[in-house]
């Protein structure tokens, strides 16, 4: 029977009717479609600005290595939010006209994640083009609290917001401190702990999605403030990378990364406990 569930004809027959069914859902609210797509050209514009920015200090075959990273990824999220966008609805299910301004800036900073890493590869960076890029990377993660903050004071928040804005932050994580361990600024066993983290934890739910049901896991207060310690970590270590400053200092940056090494190691080893209770009490 779970074979069966799970054969490719019901694979087929799952994709298709899902794809109808966004297809249903663009349709629907052409004006909510309609802001996608400003959204989207926005959020193109600017991540042609920063890859042009790289020709200041590298080549152009550089900067087209740039945009072959880049592009997929940009439309693999425009794909991702075009196949939900009736999840912009509000607390009685009902559709927003418009993709929302919350929304908005979650896709933005998911969309151009990729591109945080790029600037640690530019090395030695400008003058200029050094406060440009820091800029760049400090605006993608103030929008976090930006997009929080409008949505619960507009009361807008919405199901594709929450799901945008867990992938927007684990990926913009994920790239900058690539971005940084490729600068020799952080050590391979910190992003080494975010990779288990952050890609692994989405494999593992997807996993147990498809094979067991859905798996209620929702945010943690050790969580939020694991990510919001990382970020900072992070941030800060891209300042001193970038612009050459002399802080954080030497001991200030080691004792920071033996902070999320700890609590780093906690949430895997919370997630795992997690995970473990929900298949118990699945099998029950």
């Amino acid at each position: 029977m779970v074979r069966h569930h799970y054969s490719l004809r019901a694979w087929r027959t799952l994709l298709s009717r899902s794809w109808q069914r966004s297809l249903d859902d663009l349709r629907a609210c052409p004006n909510r479609t309609r802001s996608f797509w400003w959204s989207a050209a926005a959020v193109a514009v600017a991540g042609t600005l920063i890859i042009l920015l790289t020709l200041w200090k590298q080549t152009p075959w550089q900067a087209f290595t740039a945009s072959v990273l880049w592009i997929p990824w940009y439309a693999v999220a425009v794909f991702f939010v075009m196949t939900h966008i009736g999840m912009v609805d509000d607390a009685h299910g009902r559709p927003h006209q418009s993709l929302l301004l919350p929304n908005s800036l979650s896709f933005g900073r998911l969309a151009l994640a990729p591109l945080v890493w790029w600037p640690c590869l530019q090395l030695p960076v400008g003058a200029v083009s050094g406060p440009i890029f820091l800029l760049f990377i400090f605006a993608l993660s103030m929008s976090d609290l930006l997009d929080g903050w409008v949505a619960r004071r507009q009361g807008l928040g919405t199901r594709m917001g929450r799901m945008l804005d867990v992938l927007a932050d684990q990926a913009l994580l994920t790239f900058l401190a690539i971005g940084l361990y490729s600068a020799d600024a952080i050590p391979g066993q910190l992003l080494s702990f975010l990779i288990v983290r952050y890609p692994l934890l989405f494999i593992a739910v997807f996993i147990m999605f498809f094979v067991r049901g859905p798996a209620l896991m929702g945010p943690s207060l050790l969580g939020k403030v694991t990510t919001f310690l990382t970020s900072l970590v992070l941030l800060a270590t891209a300042f001193k990378t970038l612009l050459f400053a002399t802080w954080p200092t030497p001991l200030v940056s080691e004792w920071s990364f033996w902070v999320l090494y700890f609590l780093l190691s906690v949430n895997i080893v919370y997630l795992v406990y997690q995970g473990i209770i929900w298949t118990s009490s699945r099998r029950n």
